[in-house]
């Protein structure tokens, strides 16, 4: 008899039927959230997703998402069909069809054939859809933001939630970061002013993608959407496009969207996306002279 690793017999009684035992699917990253395992069943091949409650509760990503966006993770895995449900209607990229889930444990989702996306193998027609899809997502505009599916958050609560968040992630990191600017940056939160929110991925990488055969991109992780300023998205993208790959997007992007000039507000949502470790930079300075 074939088992669903990490989960209880309560959890497994309703869960599709294995036909073989799940393998595990290596993590990129030592401090991954979630262990993923590959799954035949006798309804096809699925992939599921199970929280690592230990690290999670160490990273500074999810508690940098959780004390600002208000984010829930992982409780809100109880909900992340509702997420599948938003992208497939608002988003221009294929996402797995959802399977099951539950809150705080695990998702199962089915398999997309097709390739990892390697960042060093990035071409135009994969930039240009991401900017389809970041230009399609940013249709969606909310008032208020927060959680995506409950974004119950006044715009004028942004600029405070954010120094808040901004001190506290800087209280855990294990050494002081003793830059100069750190004091300039924090004064700015403060005054920050945001009236528009629309839905950001949080963690937008290139590995959060697959190939299709028909050499599409399709997304496969997405548990880190919220709503938020469309100016921090913008932000994100610069960091992990490089110079060539923005400009194509900008090219994109731009035929429905302006692309605002840096303000006062950069600095803040560059400091905000190092201190939640998105891309792994450990050098301050270094990351902030990056955009």
């Amino acid at each position: 008899m074939f088992t669903y690793p990490q989960l209880t017999p309560l959890e497994q009684a309703s869960l599709p039927k294995l036909i073989a035992q799940p393998s595990a699917i290596p993590n990129k990253f030592e401090d991954s959230t979630h262990q993923l395992f590959y799954c035949q069943t006798a309804d096809g091949e699925m992939v599921l997703k199970v929280c690592n409650q230990t690290n999670i509760g160490k990273s500074h990503f999810w508690l940098g998402a959780n004390r600002l966006f208000a984010a829930d993770f992982p409780n809100s895995l109880g909900t992340i069909h509702l997420t599948h449900n938003f992208l497939e209607k608002n988003g221009a990229l294929t996402v797995p069809d959802f399977v099951s889930a539950s809150s705080n444990r695990f998702v199962i989702s089915r398999f997309l054939t097709g390739e990892d996306v390697k960042p060093e193998l990035i071409g135009e027609l994969w930039v240009i859809q991401l900017a389809e899809h970041i230009a399609k997502l940013h249709q969606f505009t909310c008032a208020s933001w927060g959680k995506l599916h409950a974004p119950e958050l006044s715009a004028t609560d942004w600029a405070s939630r954010l120094q808040e968040t901004l001190i506290f992630l800087l209280e855990q990191h294990d050494a002081p970061i003793a830059e100069p600017l750190l004091a300039e940056v924090l004064a700015q939160a403060k005054n920050i002013q945001e009236i528009e929110f629309v839905p950001v991925m949080l963690d937008l990488r290139w590995d959060q993608f697959r190939c299709l055969s028909n050499n599409d991109l399709a997304l496969i992780d997405l548990d880190a959407f919220v709503i938020a300023p469309r100016a921090l998205d913008l932000v994100l993208i610069e960091y992990v496009l490089t110079p060539a790959q923005l400009a194509l997007f900008k090219q994109h992007y731009t035929q429905t969207h302006s692309w605002p000039d840096h303000t006062a507000n950069t600095p803040c949502y560059q400091l905000l996306l190092f201190l939640m470790n998105i891309l792994g930079e450990t050098d301050l300075a270094k990351w902030m002279q990056r955009i």
